[in-house]
């Protein structure tokens, strides 16, 4: 049987054989808005925002945020999160797949964003305005991009809002309230119609859903776009990059390949064994997408030290 370092390997020959990376992979996906450039350009072409209030600047805020319960410590990780020039804030999402509870993860990311939002909005609010207008809450954007079909998508993007329920079947219906704002990109529904739109934002849609599988870069005339396909170019990538790619696919295949295996020898068998090796191949997981070992044994329940021991493992294959 293939060692672990065998099988990263081979899946490395395997993308070097590619011509660009899969930009719906949670490295690369950040790896493109890594540049602000890229990322306001993105936003201006998916926001459909009118000229006067297009994205000029943007500043990063922290990607992690604790969400506090009466349980437990939990930590919501944005992909992309940043203030907008026209005090707004955003949470851009990748999601590969979909999750038994996706509509309310959506939330629980929004939510979360608002507080964010508003605790950095009334720091820079005067006392003044503050105690004339507690309640005032800045506009928040929560983005997902989906490799998946979303089951409430009925077209490519949907935008998802506050309405009444005596609204419903009133085609010019807006919005209750209008600062919070839901964007959905679902890949699955993009298809030749869509992409003939030559648009900036179709330019966008295309890289998402064929930039994994094509042999040359499009023929385009915007230097941002083309920017992306020429840093994704695996023949320009350094094999480290490449490299921490495969090693993120075959442990995201061994964890689905063990979870699938612990939970049906745990329905056959009950042992408690397949239970214990999904929390091992699960803290794997958040290990390798840089979790704090501490938080990593309390919500998985495994012992610290065996943990550490884990930790101390992957951190010897990346040297």
């Amino acid at each position: 049987m293939a060692t672990f370092e065998e099988k990263v390997e081979k899946q490395v020959e395997i993308l070097k054989q590619h011509t660009f990376l899969d930009p719906t992979r949670d490295r690369v996906f950040k790896e493109i808005f890594s540049k602000d450039a890229t990322l306001i350009h993105f936003l201006n072409a998916i926001l459909h925002l009118p000229e006067e209030r297009k994205i000029v600047s943007i500043e990063r805020k922290k990607p992690a945020s604790t969400l506090t319960s009466g349980i437990d410590v939990e930590e919501v990780r944005f992909d992309v999160h940043a203030k907008l020039n026209n005090n707004e804030f955003i949470d851009l999402e990748m999601q590969r797949a979909s999750h038994e509870d996706f509509a309310d993860r959506v939330e629980l990311y929004a939510d979360q964003l608002s507080i964010e939002s508003k605790i950095h909005f009334d720091s820079q609010r005067t006392a003044t305005e503050k105690e004339d207008h507690p309640y005032l809450m800045p506009s928040t954007y929560s983005v997902w991009i989906c490799n998946f079909p979303v089951d409430f998508c009925e077209n490519y993007r949907e935008e998802l809002g506050l309405f009444r329920f005596s609204s419903l079947g009133n085609p010019d219906a807006l919005p209750v309230y209008n600062k919070k704002k839901y964007i959905v990109i679902d890949l699955s529904k993009v298809d030749a119609k869509v992409l003939n739109l030559n648009t900036a934002e179709t330019e966008w849609l295309e890289l998402f859903t064929k930039m994994a599988s094509a042999k040359d870069a499009p023929k385009t005339k915007d230097p941002v776009i083309a920017d992306v396909y020429s840093r994704l170019a695996v023949n320009a990538l350094e094999k480290n990059f490449i490299t921490e790619i495969a090693t993120g696919m075959v442990t995201e295949a061994e964890i689905s390949t063990r979870i699938g295996t612990a939970r049906r020898e745990g329905r056959e068998e009950g042992h408690k064994e397949g239970c214990e090796e999904t929390k091992f191949s699960d803290a794997e997981a958040l290990l390798r997408d840089n979790d704090p070992v501490e938080r990593v044994s309390r919500v998985l329940k495994l012992p610290l030290e065996k943990v550490q021991e884990l930790a101390d493992k992957i951190a010897a294959e990346r040297v």
